[in-house]
């Protein structure tokens, strides 16, 4: 028996999307105090906490196009937090296992939102 969608927080993409956001913050926490450092971590925390803010705010219309262009909206964050992270693994803010575990998960919620979009975009969806 499926759970019934109350509310955006029932939405499995939200619950990983938010759980991948707070694991980010944490991560960013061991950031050093440089510019530079703040720089990306100012970038990484936005886009991270845009990804499940963007489903919730979408997931209000719940229909048609609205919730559509939330859910891109919310891809597209996905994929700029995925570059922040490849830049933070590269110049050594952050461990290679890490890196892969998060991107993983970026990777998961991308794949989970181009489905949930090309559904709504279907022409029996309006």
């Amino acid at each position: 028996m499926k759970k019934r969608i109350r509310s955006y927080r029932d939405l499995v993409v939200w619950q990983k999307a938010h759980e991948l956001a707070k694991r980010v913050i944490e991560m960013c926490k061991k950031f050093s105090s440089t510019d530079e450092a703040r720089i990306i971590k100012n970038q990484l925390i936005r886009s991270c906490t845009s990804v499940p803010a963007n489903i919730a705010e979408g997931y209000s219309a719940n229909r048609g196009r609205v919730y559509s262009n939330a859910l891109t909206i919310a891809r597209r964050e996905a994929t700029e937090t995925d570059y922040w992270l490849l830049l933070s693994y590269e110049i050594g803010y952050i461990g290679e296992k890490e890196y892969r575990e998060i991107e993983s998960g970026y990777d998961e919620i991308r794949a989970m939102l181009s489905s949930m979009i090309s559904k709504l975009e279907a022409p029996e969806a309006f």
